[in-house]
């Protein structure tokens, strides 16, 4: 069905609203005045009235004893905050189905920490790396009492001794005395850390690799400070390596020596060495697809790997190999080196390339880096015209991202760099510099909703745009760039009115993604992007609504766009599915 442009924002917007006003639409409205900020998120949390009556159907009984109830609800959620003393006026009105329940709160004078007496007793009193966090504490002296500062401040003492080898750490003293008639807060923190354990001799169970590898990536050390978390990171690390199917460690301390040194065990369990992967799907910008990917995980006891993929679809085909020798004590970090060929089916053209490429590939922090020199042989048709080009190129990647899952993120980012170019004569047939940045971002400010943005931009300092192959070309439209239009058919057009790619790229997105029932969401949004050959954005523009699945392998996407620009079809279908940020 075709819509035109008014109904199919208005269709959208009318499918989120619906699901709010379900919402507001409860038994009981609860109305709280006076309240702000976390005390009001609390009290919101802890009123029995409201949590109920958004689970079940409350007769009238229930509705006025849990109204009755609601100043006790109120008191204890804000007791956490300081305030004990809150003034509470309540009242009920209305009647079933639409009860109104209002509660006007004055917080009143707020208690204060009057005194803070915290020390470690036993072997760790005088213990330096343990005396460092009570210097500074969360829970300060003459501030408003805040429970979760109480709270923050045991935390801190307690995992300072765990990380030091205190194993046997307990609380001698853990008051909070609190007088609310004086307004005044007492805490009193004693703990009793006991005697310090250490790292002893680790063992390593694993077949089919060289010790030597293995023991690259373990950053324990007989003698340090036993460490839990330590622990905690290394089974991460070697699960990251890929050729585990479980890691497990054990920590002997009923075997610990007269100097209190335990002895490590680890035993893992090796994944099959081959791995294959096949697949079939549809996607807007790909078509109906096939997919077939072998891992090779330990090719030697080295832990060489060679992954390879082919890719059959519509519009894209691929074959791509790649070998990968481990490098560093980092998982991750290693030296690789590849082979593809790919065609494309572009708007107006088609492109074929053959690459070879070696890349180092470094984590330093939290950003993954990736140096990298490629060849490519590229042919390209662009209507009647077909250009053909050699490339060597350098580069260089920085990536970094944040996620809370890395299939359904709700709050996270992903920030992406590329920089890469050739020279004219040095296996090149032509010279160009080319910037491209990437950044995504997830927010969700309540459980069912959340927000997402996207912004990409790129740039080519280019003589003779001609001979650049597409492959360096920009182009934008598709579902993963601007909806609304069809993939890459937006950028600057020959005399023949044939898309040929630009200099400049310019993509930027928001969404809004609303869960309505079970895994089932619906969503808004509004794209904008092109690829121009000046530097001054020339931004078409798309909105459109679609439907979301929560599903084991990503967010499926249905979504209607429609285009304010250009002679595009009045509504276009995208589907996909999104992983992640």
């Amino acid at each position: 069905m075709i819509l035109p442009r008014p109904r199919l924002a208005a269709t959208g917007a009318a499918f989120l609203l619906g699901s709010f006003t379900a919402i507001a639409a409860a038994g009981v409205r609860v109305e709280i005045e006076g309240l702000t900020g976390n005390e009001r998120d609390n009290v919101q949390a802890r009123l029995s009235l409201r949590v109920r009556a958004e689970k079940e159907k409350l007769d009238e009984a229930q509705v006025k004893r849990l109204h009755q109830q609601a100043p006790d609800d109120i008191r204890g959620a804000l007791q956490p905050f300081g305030y004990y003393e809150p003034e509470i006026e309540s009242r009920l009105e209305g009647s079933a189905p639409n009860w109104v329940a209002h509660y006007d709160v004055k917080l009143g004078p707020a208690t204060h920490v009057s005194a803070i007496d915290t020390k470690y007793e036993g072997e760790g009193a005088d213990f330096e790396p343990l005396l460092q966090p009570l210097r500074r504490l969360p829970l300060k002296l003459d501030e408003r009492l805040r429970h979760a500062d109480y709270e923050a401040t045991k935390k801190r003492m307690s995992d300072a001794a765990l990380a030091n080898g205190f194993l046997d750490a307990n609380w001698a003293v853990s008051e909070l005395r609190v007088e609310p008639q004086k307004r005044e807060a007492q805490a009193i923190l004693h703990l009793d850390t006991g005697p310090r354990y250490f790292f002893g001799p680790v063992t390593v169970e694993q077949e089919g690799l060289d010790p030597a590898f293995v023991r690259r990536y373990i950053d324990i050390h007989p003698g340090t400070s036993f460490d839990p978390q330590k622990l905690l990171d290394l089974q991460f690390r070697l699960s990251d390596l890929g050729y585990f199917q479980a890691v497990e460690i054990d920590p002997r301390r009923e075997d610990a020596d007269e100097e209190r040194r335990v002895p490590i065990d680890i035993r893992t369990t090796p994944r099959a060495r081959t791995r294959y992967d096949f697949g079939v799907g549809y996607g807007t910008d790909t078509g109906a697809r096939v997919s077939i990917g072998t891992d090779w995980r330990r090719i030697n006891q080295y832990g060489h790997t060679i992954n390879t993929d082919f890719r059959l679809s519509e519009i894209k085909n691929t074959l791509a190999g790649k070998y990968n020798i481990p490098l560093g004590s980092e998982p991750g970090e290693s030296l690789s080196f590849n082979a593809s060929a790919e065609t494309e089916k572009l708007e107006d053209g088609d492109t074929r390339k053959y690459t070879l490429g070696t890349s180092l590939n470094r984590q330093p922090g939290d950003w993954t880096r990736r140096l990298y020199v490629e060849f490519a042989h590229e042919e390209s048709d662009f209507g009647q015209t077909s250009a053909t080009a050699d490339l060597l190129t350098p580069g260089l990647t920085l990536t970094r991202s944040v996620t809370d899952d890395p299939i359904y993120t709700r709050r996270g980012w992903f920030l992406s760099g590329d920089v890469h170019g050739a020279l004219h004569n040095v296996l090149s047939t032509t010279s160009f510099v080319q910037m491209r940045g990437t950044a995504r971002a997830v927010v969700s400010p309540m459980w069912r909703l959340r927000f997402i943005g996207r912004a990409e931009i790129g740039y080519s300092l280019v003589e003779e745009f001609g001979e650049l192959p597409a492959s360096q070309r920009f182009f934008a439209g598709g579902d993963q760039s601007v909806r609304g239009y069809a993939y890459q058919s937006l950028g600057p057009r020959d005399s023949k009115g044939n898309v040929v790619g630009g200099k400049y790229l310019s993509v930027f997105s928001i969404e809004s993604e609303y869960r309505v029932i079970g895994n089932w969401g619906a969503a808004l949004f509004a794209d904008a992007g092109g690829a121009e050959d000046d530097p001054g954005p020339n931004l078409s523009m798309g909105i459109g609504a679609g439907v979301r699945y929560r599903a084991p392998i990503g967010s499926l996407q249905f979504d209607l766009a429609h285009p304010l620009d250009g002679d595009e079809s009045p509504v276009r279908i995208h589907i996909g599915v999104r992983v992640g940020v």
